[in-house]
């Protein structure tokens, strides 16, 4: 449904929400360095999954990372706006 991409330094990492399975919403940090790593939280509605995204993209940022790019994904369209997202 929506994935972030951020960077700092010479580290990446995907904030992301997959809405692949029907009325059920993982909220997934993927460190590109170690995907082992990964963490997912699952939610059973929407709004709670975009709030926890929008909190961790928050605490990334405060954290010195940078929004390099994010792709929102509707209806198996996707759009990619590779922008600088404000704190």
């Amino acid at each position: 449904m929506l994935r972030w991409v951020f960077h700092r330094g010479t580290s990446t990492l995907t904030c992301e929400i997959d809405a692949s399975r029907q009325h059920h919403f993982d909220v997934c940090v993927i460190p590109h360095w170690d995907v082992a790593a990964s963490s997912i939280e699952g939610f059973d509605d929407a709004v709670s999954a975009f709030e926890r995204h929008a909190d961790i993209a928050r605490r990334l940022r405060e954290a010195g990372w940078t929004s390099v790019d994010h792709v929102v994904m509707s209806q198996g369209h996707h759009r990619t706006a590779p922008t600088p997202l404000a704190a």
